[in-house]
This record gives C-alpha cells, structure tokens and sequence, in this order.
C-alpha cells in the first residue's frame, strides 16, 4: 500500500513540473504567472497621455488591473498622436522590460507592425484598442465601430443642412486605422444619402487644436459659403469650435469625441452632432482580454464598444449622459 502512495505521490509531481514548464511560442500562446508568483505586468501604450480621452482608456484598463490582480503601467508617445517614431520606441522598451503583455492604441497602422510583430514573436502578446495595425496576430482588438459611426454623424449632418451646401472635412492623422475609417464612413454616408453636398479636399489637423482652429479659419475665409465643417476628433472639434465661436459663424459643426471642452459646444449649439465613443471600456476591456489571455482563459478576439450620437437636443437624456461623463460628473 505504501508502495501504491508513493507511486502516486511521484507521478503527482511528475505531473506538476511538467506543467510549470510549459513556454510561450509567441502572442498565440498563454503564459504563465511564473513560479515565485510574480504579478503580470502589462504595458498600456497610447498615442499620448496628456489627450483627454486616452485619460480615460488608462481610467478602464487601471480598473480591471485592479479587479484582476495586475499590474500596469500607462505611457504615451511624448510628441503625441504623430510622434510614431517616440510610440514605436515605447514598444521597444517595454519588450526590452520584457512586460507580460502590450495594450495598445497605435498611431500608425503600418509603421507599428513590425515592432508588434516582434514583440510577439519575443512572447509578447499583444492587445489592440481603438486603433487598428496592419498585422493578424493581435489576441483582442477592442474599439468603435469607426466607420459606422462616421457614416451616422454623416446622415445626421445632411439632415441638418438640409442635403445641400458646401462642407469641410478635417481629419487628425493620414495614417491611423482610426482617421481612414472616420473619413470613408463620413464620405460615404454623403455620397449615398446627400449627393448634392459638396465635400471639401480633406485637411489634417495633426490631432492639434491651434491647426485644427487655423484650418477652420482659413476655410471659412476661403469659402465664404460654407455651410458645415465634420471635425474627426476631440482636438480638431474643440479647435474648429472655437473658430467658429470666435467668428460668431453659424457655420455646422460635427464632429466625434467628447471632453470637457467639447461638452460646452454641445451646450452652446456649435457643435451639432457628434459620436460620442467608450474609451473606458475600451482601457478595461484590453487589459481584461489579454489576462485572459495569459491566463488560459478564452479571448474575445474583436469587441465593438459601441458609440452615442449625442446633440444639443438629446444631451441630457441618460445615455448621452453616461457617455459624456464616463467617470461621473
């Protein structure tokens, strides 16, 4: 009988060294939390810290890490949303810290690939948020349904002006996933429902309020008949609204985004639409996923977060003010 237990007791630990031994062969594959119990430690990169809706994805992904036990640290390019080069340099050094997993809101489609491909292929899994990169092997990708959303504030600005009149279209950066989609879904939605609006050359911000308040300038004195101007992001609405509001214009303005200084153009009338996004549950649900990830656990692989339509008329219904004030007023 003694013999029997201490068979048993041996193959037990046979067992059990051998599963503290399995390795990760790249993002596919989970890992785990190490044999001296050592807490995850997750990157959270964004295109800069200082923007305020990124605050917010860091405000989500800080409370899963909390209520899962992780931890994280949350960093941004210091030139912001066109500082590629100082993003991909971030990537760089979190696989040098050799960091449990990379939550991240890419500036650049394409130039981030590479370097998130290599952190994959170093065992480094890598979790996509509101941003889109040229590469599948991502294990989540949580954002707004960019193009749908756009084509919604479309739809919302030709009914606003009536279907007619001349409108310009300013955009942040020419090559995020998140800048393409915007623009195609606003494109769309005039060209199919509105076709007898005519859309401007498309001008870019660079995610920047003084060039987004100086395009709208020029814009408005170069074409005195304008009647609208779709604004792509939180910078770029605020810098174009406070041209207007400057000008005393009753030129439309939609946009996408929400902040503290966008929620007064709402209340003022400026701002007539714009799609409000969940960059909260975007920050929770990238950190939830890729622990789940490294856990074993099963991975929701592409999660809309959903957006709001929100307007001067509709601000104070309860949706919109939940979305408008994601951590409460």
């Amino acid at each position: 009988m003694k013999k029997s237990i201490c068979a048993l007791l041996i193959l037990l630990l046979t067992i059990g060294v051998l599963a503290g031994c399995s390795t990760n062969n790249g993002g596919n594959d989970t890992v785990s939390e190490g044999e001296d119990n050592e807490k995850i430690n997750i990157a959270v990169i964004v295109k800069g810290t200082d923007i305020p809706y990124f605050q917010v994805v860091n405000s989500g992904a800080e409370a899963a890490a909390a209520e899962l036990g992780v931890d994280m640290y949350f960093a941004g390019a210091p030139g912001g949303e066109t500082d590629i080069n100082g993003q991909i340099n971030i990537v760089e050094t979190a696989i040098n810290q050799r960091v449990d997993g990379i939550v991240i809101a890419a500036s650049d489609a394409t130039s981030l690939a590479p370097v998130l491909n290599n952190a994959v292929d170093q065992g480094i899994p890598v979790a996509l948020v509101d941003s889109g990169v040229e590469m599948d092997r991502y294990i989540s990708y949580a954002t707004t349904n960019n193009e749908a959303a756009a084509y919604a504030v479309g739809g919302a600005l030709g009914e606003i002006i009536g279907g007619q009149g001349k409108v310009g279209v300013v955009n942040f950066t020419a090559g995020a996933a998140t800048a393409i989609a915007r623009e195609k879904g606003f494109r769309d939605a005039i060209e199919e429902l509105y076709p007898d609006i005519q859309l401007l050359e498309t001008q870019y911000s660079n995610a920047d309020r003084s060039r987004a308040l100086s395009i709208a300038e020029d814009l408005l004195t170069a074409h005195p008949d304008l009647v609208a101007i779709y604004a792509a992001n939180e910078p770029t609405v605020v810098g174009v609204g406070r041209a207007l509001e400057e000008r005393g214009s009753d030129v439309v303005l939609v946009g996408f985004d929400s902040s503290d200084d966008i929620i007064p153009l709402l209340e003022k009338g400026i701002l007539r639409a714009t799609a409000v996004q969940m960059p909260y549950q975007m920050g929770y649900a990238g950190i939830e996923e890729i622990v789940k990830h490294i856990r074993g656990e099963a991975v929701t692989r592409e999660l809309d977060t959903g957006v709001v339509i929100v307007t001067p008329e509709n601000m104070s219904d309860k949706e919109s003010q939940d979305a408008l004030y994601p951590l409460g007023k």
